[in-house]
């Protein structure tokens, strides 16, 4: 089982897997970047230099900048290798990390909208910036320089879509079920609109960051065992 699998929850599966553009990495570290050109342009320039001194400044000059730059780039190029997008039927999800991993993310519920920013090199490039806006602002999720961001977004919003419609589908199975109970038992069960009144609230409680998901999903559930 590889790590990925491992962080999915009975019935969860992934839809769609992405990760950040490959000029992610050098937006990531502008100076690692400069350094390499800048040293780079000083290795290329001494060449119509004939001053031994001045001559002997940039080729050091440049190797030293080179050398730094290119540690930066390699640092940069490492972490965006290591560093994969997921959307599943549940949620979405980022993994990072070669020996240490970390992930964050959201459930697809939290979410209320998805933003997206593509510069003009961005639309020549194929790169935007996708902003995933939840319930509680400080958990919004900011993934700049993602490759083919319309498409990333779209699949978060379809995958919030189908999820959404299978709870109501879930709720409304359970309405149904409680209305063809026989009059005894109906009498002795909490009145359905009651409930899904009650799930409603419960619902706009979740979406505002008052109570959690683990609490709505055990507060519904206690709510459809009456029925």
């Amino acid at each position: 089982m590889s790590y990925v699998d491992s962080l999915l929850a009975n019935g969860e599966s992934i839809v769609y897997t992405t990760k950040k553009h490959w000029i992610a990495p050098l937006l990531a570290t502008v100076t690692g970047t400069l350094l390499t050109v800048g040293g780079l342009a000083a290795l290329f320039g001494k060449l119509f230099v004939d001053s031994g001194f001045l001559n002997n400044v940039m080729l050091w000059g440049g190797i030293l900048a080179l050398l730094a730059g290119l540690a930066l780039l390699a640092k940069a190029f490492v972490e965006w290798w290591a560093q994969w997008y997921f959307i599943t039927n549940q949620k979405v999800m980022k993994v990072e990390g070669i020996l240490k991993k970390h992930t964050s993310g959201s459930a697809l519920e939290k979410i209320n909208d998805i933003t997206m920013e593509i510069p003009l090199l961005g639309r020549w490039l194929g790169f935007g910036t996708v902003t995933v806006l939840t319930a509680a602002d400080e958990s919004n999720l900011h993934y700049t320089a993602m490759r083919e961001p319309a498409e990333f977004r779209k699949v978060i919003l379809d995958q919030k879509l189908i999820f959404e419609r299978k709870d109501s589908e879930t709720i409304a199975d359970a309405v149904r079920e409680a209305a063809a109970l026989p009059p005894v038992a109906a009498a002795t069960a909490q009145s359905a609109d009651d409930i899904a009144d009650s799930i409603q609230r419960l619902a706009t409680l979740r979406d505002s960051g008052a109570i959690t998901v683990g609490e709505y999903e055990a507060k519904k559930a206690e709510l459809l065992d009456r029925m």
